[in-house]
C-alpha cells in the first residue's frame, strides 16, 4: 500500500490516515520507507523510522488530542479535537482536529464527519502569510461569534446527525464530566438547537443524497460565544443557523460560495475586497485588527490544497473589549477603546441604566486628563511611591523603566489605568479620580 491509497481511503484526513496506518503496523504489515515519511509528515516530523511515527503518534494524539469515543454493536465512533488550551500545531493533524469523526468496525476505519479544517491564526508562531500577488484570495468572509456545528450521515442510526467541533450529538459535559446518552438521543444542547432548526425548516432534505459529505455551520446565540453564555436561558427560536461550507465524499472542501450555490440557507458573511498583492492586504489586516464589532476575518488563499486549504484568520484586537463594554460595562475595557481613539464608540455601547453612562463619560474624562498629567509627573522621585500607593508597582516594574528609557508613553498609560481600573465601573471612576487627584498634588507641589 502506497500513501496514495491511504489518502484515497481517507478522502484525504491526516486523522484517519495515522489511525489507520497505526493499525496496520500493529498487525506487522511493513511500509516503504516513503510511506512512512508522509505520515510522519503528518504529525509535523518528516521520518523514514518508523519508531518516530511510534513517538510523535503519543506526543500528538495521546497528549494533545481530545478523543471521545461511543460504543456501538460493531465497533465504536470517535471524535477528535486539539485539547482545549494546548498550543496548536499547523501539521496537517492538526489542522484536521476540529472534529474529525471516524468509525472503527470490523478491523477497519471509515470517515463519517470531516469537517472544515482549521484556521491559520495570523499571530501562530512561524506563521507566514501568502503573497496575494502569487497566491490569489479566493474569499474573504466575517465570523460570526458562534459555536460549530458538523452534520453528517450516521449509517449507524441511518439518519443526519449533528455534533459540535468537540462532542457527539450523545455527549455533553457536566463540569468536566463527560456524560454519554445512547446513540439514538440527541442530548447536547448545541446539537440539539441545530437539530430542531435544520429539521424543522426543511434544511435537511438538501442533505438527502448525499451521504458522506461533510456540512459545517455556525449556530449564533442571543449573545456572543466569547463571553460563553448558558445557552440553555435561551429561547430555540432566538437562535440563527448559518452554512459555513460543505466538503463532498471526496474530501474536497469546497468555498463558501459553491456551498451556497448548493444549498438554499443563509450562509455566513462574504466581503468583497480587492487585493491583488502584499501591500493592500496589509492595509486591511491593519483596519481589521481594529474592529468592534467582527471577532475575526477569513482569507481563503489559493495554494492547491483540496482538504486543507490555507485560511488565514486575522482576529480583532479590540472585539472582546468591546462585548465586553456592552454586556458587562467594564471599565477596563472601556479605557483600552478610549486609548485607541474609540472613545465615542465605548461610550455608545455601554448600557443605558442608571448613571453607568455618566460613570463612564466621567471615566473617560480622566483619562484625557491623565493622558497629560503622567508624562509631567513620571519622572518625579516619589512617582515610584504612587504607583506603590495604587498597588501596581510591581506588575508595572519593567515596564516603567522601559517608558524612561524610550519616552513612549501609550503602552504604560493604557497599562497602568487598566490595572487601575478593575471590573467594576463605579470602582474604577472612584479608583482613576484618587489617581488624578494624587498627581495633581504632586504636580503642584513640583512646580
Amino acid at each position: 500500500m502506497n500513501y496514495s491509497d491511504l489518502v484515497r481511503k481517507c478522502i484525504g484526513n491526516s486523522i484517519c490516515i495515522v489511525e489507520y496506518f497505526k493499525q496496520l503496523v500493529e498487525k506487522g504489515i511493513d511500509f516503504s520507507e516513503d510511506v512512512v515519511k508522509y505520515v510522519t509528515s503528518l504529525l509535523g516530523e518528516p521520518s523514514r523510522k518508523i519508531d518516530v511515527f511510534r513517538d510523535k503518534y503519543i506526543q500528538v494524539f495521546l497528549r494533545n488530542i481530545q478523543r471521545n469515543c461511543v460504543s456501538v454493536e460493531s465497533g465504536e465512533i470517535c471524535i477528535y479535537t486539539w485539547m482545549p488550551g494546548r498550543v496548536i500545531r499547523y501539521h496537517p493533524v492538526g489542522l484536521d482536529s476540529t472534529g474529525t469523526i471516524l468509525y472503527f468496525h470490523d478491523n477497519d476505519i471509515s470517515v463519517l464527519a470531516y469537517p472544515v479544517s482549521r484556521t491559520i491564526d495570523i499571530e501562530g508562531h512561524g506563521v507566514s502569510i501568502p503573497d496575494p500577488s502569487k497566491h490569489s484570495i479566493v474569499e474573504i468572509t466575517s465570523r460570526v461569534d458562534g459555536y460549530a456545528i458538523t452534520f453528517y450521515y450516521n449509517p449507524i442510526v441511518k439518519k443526519w446527525l449533528p455534533a459540535t467541533r468537540y462532542v457527539l450529538h450523545n455527549m455533553y459535559y457536566a463540569g468536566r464530566r463527560l456524560e454519554i446518552s445512547d446513540i439514538n438521543e440527541i442530548t447536547n444542547p448545541y446539537a440539539s438547537i441545530a437539530f430542531s432548526i435544520v429539521e424543522e425548516s426543511g434544511l435537511i432534505n438538501y442533505f438527502k443524497g448525499r451521504e458522506g459529505w461533510t456540512f459545517t455551520f455556525i449556530l449564533e446565540a442571543p449573545e456572543p460565544a466569547v463571553i460563553k453564555p448558558n445557552i440553555e436561558l435561551f429561547n430555540k427560536e432566538s437562535f440563527k443557523l448559518y452554512l459555513l461550507t460543505a466538503r463532498t465524499s471526496d474530501g474536497n472542501l469546497l468555498t463558501i460560495r459553491e456551498t451556497s450555490e448548493l444549498i438554499n440557507w443563509n450562509t455566513v458573511p462574504l466581503e468583497e475586497y480587492r487585493i491583488e498583492d502584499r501591500e493592500t492586504l496589509e492595509k486591511y489586516i491593519s483596519n481589521w485588527r481594529n474592529d468592534l464589532t467582527k471577532r475575526s476575518r477569513f482569507v481563503r488563499f489559493n495554494l492547491g490544497d483540496m482538504y486543507r486549504p490555507f485560511v488565514l484568520e486575522v482576529s480583532s484586537k479590540l472585539y472582546v473589549e468591546a462585548v465586553n463594554v456592552k454586556y458587562y460595562s467594564n471599565p477596563k475595557s472601556l479605557l483600552i477603546l478610549a486609548s485607541y481613539g474609540f472613545e465615542k464608540e465605548a461610550l455608545e455601547l455601554l448600557v443605558d441604566y442608571k448613571d453607568i453612562k455618566d460613570a463612564g463619560r466621567e471615566i473617560i474624562v480622566i483619562y484625557r486628563e491623565l493622558l497629560d498629567l503622567i508624562p509631567k509627573v513620571i519622572d518625579s522621585k516619589s512617582f515610584i511611591e504612587i504607583l506603590q500607593k495604587m498597588g501596581v508597582e510591581k506588575e508595572l516594574r519593567s515596564e516603567y523603566k522601559k517608558t524612561l528609557e524610550t519616552r513612549v508613553y501609550d503602552r504604560f498609560i493604557r497599562k497602568l489605568l487598566s490595572l487601575i481600573a478593575g471590573d467594576n465601573i463605579y470602582e474604577a471612576r472612584r479608583r482613576l479620580r484618587e489617581l488624578r487627584d494624587i498627581l495633581l498634588n504632586n504636580l503642584s507641589q513640583n512646580m
